[in-house]
């Protein structure tokens, strides 16, 4: 009978292992915009970030102005000094800022969601990552550098959909739920994992059932590394085709935070797992009908 709820509770604890993988994850680095911000900044950096939003924004101004600045106002042509303008502008000591500023506005809007807070929703709608104002930095470069006077231009929107605002809606329960175990689910497992070694016989039982659970870990984690990538798919297959490249940037991003935390749990769990293992081989077998 020992045996038989001893093995039960290494079972349960470690269906609860990807659980709890997920939902600390989400509680810590998805649910704090200061910890979000932490993981996207360093894209700032990236060199292919860079470059795919620098042709982002610099079709997006030259859209903007070639039907109001005439090729021969500027030396060299519009669409020349804009490719310049751009490039100074991504690679300026103020683009990280902006980067991150970006980003902190676009989650506050994702936790409105997620949250219900006081957001209006639109069914049509995109979490976005809003580059209109590096757009505007750009506009004012190519004015300063053509050496002609601004033109008044149309403030046409340039967002980098992350998200559909109604497939946030749809997983806000499930976010939610995922939240709330976030303390409880470590505890449930702590205390499985416990019953599982109090109630084994035997000292070496004891140990090896330690491992049995350590391997638990190691088999969620794995799990979590193993779904990560096809849903970063479906996540991503959710925004415009021509954006798709740049919205995996970011959201890849974050989802290898959880990647490492899930490896991390691997490697402790195999750790464990095998030194419990071994610890177990110098111990001695009880007596045949002694009690534990």
């Amino acid at each position: 009978m020992r045996l038989v709820l001893a093995a039960f509770a290494v079972v349960l604890s470690t269906v609860l292992v990807p659980l709890g993988i997920t939902s600390t994850w989400l509680s810590l680095q998805v649910d704090s915009t200061e910890a979000y911000v932490d993981t996207v900044a360093p894209l700032a950096e990236d060199e292919e970030l860079r470059e795919r939003l620098s042709v982002e924004v610099a079709n997006a101004a030259m859209a903007d102005l070639r039907s109001r600045v005439p090729d021969a106002l500027v030396p060299g042509g519009v669409d020349a000094l804009v490719q310049t303008s751009t490039r100074a502008v991504i690679e300026s000591p103020g683009f990280p800022e902006f980067w991150r500023e970006a980003n902190a506005d676009t989650h506050r809007e994702f936790l409105a969601i997620v949250h219900e807070r006081d957001h209006q929703l639109d069914d049509d709608g995109w979490v976005v990552v809003d580059l209109r104002p590096l757009l505007d930095q750009v506009l004012a470069e190519f004015f300063e550098q053509a050496g002609i006077p601004a033109v008044d231009l149309p403030q046409t929107p340039l967002p980098l959909p992350v998200m559909p605002e109604s497939k946030l809606e749809e997983a806000r329960g499930l976010y939610q739920v995922l939240e709330g175990l976030a303390l409880w689910v470590p505890l449930l497992w702590a205390g499985l994992v416990t019953l599982a070694v109090l109630v084994a016989p035997g000292l070496r039982g004891r140990l090896r059932t330690g491992a049995a659970c350590a391997i638990g870990v190691v088999l969620g984690g794995g799990l979590v590394l193993l779904l990560t990538p096809p849903v970063t798919d479906v996540v991503v297959d959710q925004v415009e085709p021509e954006k798709r490249d740049l919205a995996r940037l970011v959201i890849e991003v974050v989802v290898q935070s959880l990647d490492e935390t899930a490896l991390g749990a691997v490697v402790i769990g195999l750790v464990v797992a095998v030194a419990l293992f071994v610890v177990s081989l110098f111990t001695r077998r009880p007596a045949h009908g002694a009690r534990s």
